[in-house]
């Protein structure tokens, strides 16, 4: 028997397993006793005692503020608005950001705007980025993090490799988010506007973003971590085109992942939707492996995906979660488990239900995608 390191990390190289892996991400702990979490420890032994399935810790290698950096954030009240405005103000050595956001009933970040975040993205009244100056100014706000900082993360990560190698699971670095930042820091249907009138502000900004990931896979290269996780969720073409992929993304991205390959780090890439058009792109990436494809919403062909991505690539994927676990039964379920083995398995394949399985959603699909993943993954 392999243990999950093992597993996942043969997996991703495309390396026999003893048997295909199931690693599937939960938005947060499920309300089903006997199966919830408070702590990172209890997360782990759910996964691999509990439910059996194979899992890993996370470890975010941040970029660096510069210490100049101010801010302040308010609430105003403003006639003819349905909700009230939060704006907030970030003073740079190059000048200042400013951000306007509704503060909808559900907004769940209290009378603050991250920088990145999808809550943001659909209350923007006034993003972020409009020009490159502000790119500039953004630059200070993400830079690349100091040599020095790998013995902060050494001591950091202490507890986390206490726990890896007592459950014997891979450590996994989120290093970067490329233009998938772009839509929380420019706003969605400006980011796309920007990427045709104003291309220079999309290159200026998905050239910061690279910088800073550059220096955040040395350190997670430095530090022995066992997979480098790079995001990608809105780098696809649901958002570019194949053209503006090759233009902004494609060549830091290869330059990204040999860097991480030269300290013989595997590279994750989160893709979600969108990414038939850009088979050729993902094709000449490097990427060891992709997660998260959707198996069901946005016309994707997992026929093709295994035939041109697969056999190079480990798929980190298998189930829809909002189709499969949100809306499916149990047989519905099951079969698309058995589907997917079929199309993916046994080399290079993770099952998964993606993006996320949510606490709300029926618990009973959550353990017969799980029993069925067990009778079929050999």
């Amino acid at each position: 028997m392999m243990t999950p390191k093992k597993r996942l990390l043969a997996a991703i190289r495309l390396e026999e397993t003893d048997y295909i892996p199931c690693a599937p991400a939960f938005w947060s702990s499920p309300t089903v006793e006997g199966y919830r979490w408070e702590s990172l420890e209890e997360r782990l032994d759910v996964h691999i005692n509990r439910l059996g399935v194979d899992t890993f810790i996370d470890h975010g290698i941040g970029a660096q503020r510069h210490p100049d950096v101010t801010q302040r954030a308010w609430v105003e009240e403003k006639a003819g608005e349905p909700y009230p405005l939060i704006h907030k103000e970030i003073e740079t050595p190059a000048g200042r950001l400013t951000c306007t956001v509704r503060k909808t009933d559900d907004y769940p970040h209290g009378d603050d705007i991250p920088l990145v975040s999808d809550f943001v993205v659909s209350r923007i009244v006034k993003p972020w980025i409009e020009t490159v100056e502000d790119v500039e100014r953004y630059a200070y706000l993400s830079m690349p993090p100091p040599d020095d900082a790998v013995e902060a993360h050494r001591e950091s990560l202490t507890a986390r490799r206490k726990l890896a190698d007592k459950y014997d699971v891979p450590i996994r670095a989120a290093c970067g988010m490329g233009l998938t930042a772009s839509l929380s820091l420019c706003g969605a249907e400006n980011a796309a506007l920007l990427s045709i009138d104003k291309p220079e502000v999309i290159d200026a900004l998905a050239e910061v973003e690279h910088k800073a990931t550059m220096q955040r896979i040395k350190i997670a290269v430095e530090l022995g971590i066992d997979m480098i996780s790079r995001n990608g969720f809105y780098e696809t073409t649901d958002y570019w085109s194949p053209k503006q992929i090759e233009q902004f993304i494609l060549p830091r991205l290869q330059k990204e992942v040999a860097l991480a390959h030269e300290g013989g780090v595997p590279v994750i890439y989160t893709v979600c939707t969108g990414i038939m058009p850009m088979i050729p792109q993902l094709q000449k990436s490097g990427v060891d492996c992709l997660v998260a494809v959707e198996p069901v919403l946005g016309d994707q062909d997992m026929g093709v995906i295994a035939r041109e991505l697969g056999k190079d690539k480990c798929i980190w994927a298998g189930l829809s979660a909002p189709i499969h676990i949100g809306e499916g039964t149990p047989e519905e379920v099951r079969a698309a488990v058995r589907e997917a083995v079929e199309t993916f398995g046994p080399r290079g394949f993770i099952l998964h239900a993606v993006p996320s399985i949510r606490p709300q959603w029926p618990w009973e699909n959550v353990m017969a995608m799980i029993d069925e993943w067990k009778k079929v993954r050999s």
